[in-house]
């Protein structure tokens, strides 16, 4: 084996500079698109928590709404909350063998407990609390429990104040 020493070719290599610019040219484009993907992300959360969520009714909107029962008050802001959503559910023609869909009304939570049905909203001031969150299907069973089929509506009344 015998190594060649001695001084180096001159000559420039017009292929690796281009590879050599290529890559840094590569590597500063992908540093670039990571920075504007990341203040993207930055600005998406930041405008998401400045913006209501739609399932929740906030305290302002609650005493706004005066004498106005719960019912009526989410009737008229968010009527979504009443919708029944399909659940699969079993019924009594599991012993021959059919699966119906059926649908669920979301059940009545007040300060984290299941209490009444529906029928209750219209008797309860909507001024009378401090807050008022729906929670989907998937959201309900994992907080409530498996039983929750239809979604839940969670009522949290306002403290009363010390004099």
């Amino acid at each position: 084996m015998s190594f060649r020493s001695g001084p180096r070719s001159t000559r420039f290599d017009w292929r690796t500079f281009q590879v050599r610019q290529l890559g840094a040219f590569v590597s500063a484009l992908l540093a670039l698109a990571f920075t504007l993907t990341l203040g993207a992300c930055a600005g998406a959360a930041a405008s998401s928590s400045s913006t209501h969520s739609r399932s929740v009714i906030t305290a302002a909107e609650l005493s706004a709404a005066g004498s106005e029962s719960v019912y009526d008050l989410i009737s008229r802001a968010r009527p979504e909350f009443f919708r029944e959503k399909p659940s699969q559910k079993y019924s009594e023609k599991l012993a021959l063998g059919d699966q119906t869909v059926t649908a669920e009304r979301p059940a009545l939570i007040v300060n984290g407990q299941r209490a009444g049905d529906f029928g209750d909203l219209h008797t309860i001031p909507a001024s009378t609390l401090s807050g008022v969150r729906y929670y989907s299907i998937e959201e309900a069973k994992r907080k409530f429990g498996m039983q929750f089929g239809g979604g839940a509506i969670e009522l949290t009344y306002a403290t009363p104040r010390a004099p």
